[in-house]
């Protein structure tokens, strides 16, 4: 069945009944500025018909983080895309979503991710943009156990999810920025406290760059190499180098 979802600017947007109620929730969480429970992520995954859905804050090589729908897969595939560089999430951008029905069809263009990503039991992964007009802010994923696409019913409810996302975000960024948080009538907690935080990797992406005097660019890859080549986690790499129990002047070449 079919619902019709009003958007902002008055046009009238078709979605499934399951997802007319995850945006309902999601709307009715942003007029109350309360934060959205998990179980509306849960739901949202229900009516796409995939394993899990999230969705994150950054673009490009900066990587995303996690502020919904925070289930144990989707932090382990934005640690690994952030980790290894690679993957949908990574390449989103304003205007063209990344959508692949089978990550082991897609071995040539990530092939350090995609082998990872099998190893978490993910076989398929759709990664659409999350944006304000043209400007790209982020990306909403959606994955899967087994491989398969999205068909046209679902890719729209995926956007309109996407959407409803966006102006939740938008509007607790804005009560959180609200000393008096007129919204609720008090300071409200951040309901996109990451999961996943990224301060540290560019504190010691800083630090590379001043020890082998290249740029932010190529620290962040020298950085990438290092966690990829230990099997370990970016971030764990990195707070051996804010902690100074890691160096790379003897990777001057």
């Amino acid at each position: 069945m079919l619902a019709l979802w009003p958007r902002e600017g008055g046009v009238t947007f078709v979605v499934s009944e399951r997802m007319a109620v995850v945006i309902t929730l999601l709307g009715d969480d942003r007029q109350r500025g309360a934060n959205p429970p998990p179980t509306v992520a849960a739901q949202a995954a229900a009516a796409l018909g995939v394993d899990g859905v999230c969705a994150g804050l950054g673009t490009g090589s900066s990587g995303q983080v996690l502020v919904w729908g925070q289930d144990a897969t989707s932090i382990a595939l934005e640690d690994l895309q952030f980790t290894l560089g690679q993957g949908p999430g990574m390449d989103v951008d304003a205007g063209a979503p990344v959508l692949v029905s089978d990550l082991e069809a897609a071995a040539a263009r990530w092939p350090v991710f995609v082998p990872a990503a099998a190893a978490l039991g993910v076989r398929a992964l759709f990664a659409l943009p999350l944006r304000i007009g043209a400007i790209h802010v982020g990306a909403l994923q959606a994955y899967r156990a087994n491989p398969g696409s999205l068909d046209g019913a679902a890719l729209s409810d995926a956007f309109a999810l996407a959407e409803a996302v966006t102006l939740l975000l938008l509007h607790r960024q804005a009560a959180a920025a609200d000393p008096g948080g007129a919204a609720s009538g008090g300071p409200q907690p951040d309901w996109s406290q990451p999961v996943t935080f990224r301060a540290q990797v560019h504190q010691a992406t800083g630090m590379i760059s001043a020890q082998l005097g290249v740029t932010l660019a190529e620290a962040l890859v020298r950085l990438r190499a290092h966690a990829y080549v230990e099997d370990r986690l970016i971030a764990e790499v990195a707070a051996d180098v804010v902690a100074r129990r890691l160096r790379f002047e003897n990777d001057k070449r």
